[in-house]
């Protein structure tokens, strides 16, 4: 079985949105192997939608067999007991047996960020939040065109998803890589 790298972001089902949030949910259990550094920043992308909705610290990753999964794992995933925990690892994954091995990531310090962003826009902008680079793109002179200049100001005055409604996704999407390429120009990223 190879092992999987978690570097930038978890994708977690909408359904846990509320609860990573309220903080009831500090873990995710994987069957498989997995690997991220402790200590390392991450999103939490929620799907279908592969929205990012906040930002959290990889805390520590431990390995167990399903058989050694105990009612505290179970807690700090969401859950009431292990047995619901591993019924719903189960319809994830199929059925699963105490023999096979699952990775139990924890997760700390989760920042809700301002409002949802979409995967492929973090992807394009290498994983910087939208807000910082309008924020800094804002506070720098960059020789920007007047209209990346206007779209900037909008989503800083209303927010990305106002943005998005008056210009469409495309030309704010296009404004926020021409200010990231900017900065990174620059050597402010």
């Amino acid at each position: 079985m190879r092992t999987i790298q978690i570097r930038k972001f978890i994708l977690l089902d909408n359904k846990y949105k509320a609860k990573i949030i309220s903080g009831k949910k500090v873990t995710t259990v994987r069957y498989g192997k997995y690997e991220a550094k402790p200590g390392s920043e991450v999103y939490i992308v929620i799907t279908p939608s592969d929205t990012a909705i906040a930002r959290a610290r990889i805390k520590e990753v431990r390995r167990k067999k399903v058989k050694d999964l105990t009612n505290e794992d179970a807690r700090l995933d969401g859950f009431s007991d292990v047995k619901e925990l591993v019924k719903e690892l189960s319809k994830i994954y199929g059925e699963l047996y105490g023999e096979d091995e699952v990775t139990i990531i924890e997760f700390e310090n989760v920042r809700p960020l301002k409002e949802g962003i979409p995967l492929k826009w973090l992807k394009g902008l290498n994983y910087r939040d939208p807000y910082e680079i309008v924020e800094l793109a804002t506070q720098n002179d960059l020789g920007l065109t007047q209209d990346v200049k206007i779209i900037l100001e909008r989503i800083m005055e209303r927010g990305l998803r106002e943005a998005v409604k008056h210009f469409g996704p495309k030309r704010v999407q296009q404004a926020l890589l021409k200010a990231y390429h900017a900065l990174y120009d620059k050597g402010l990223l």
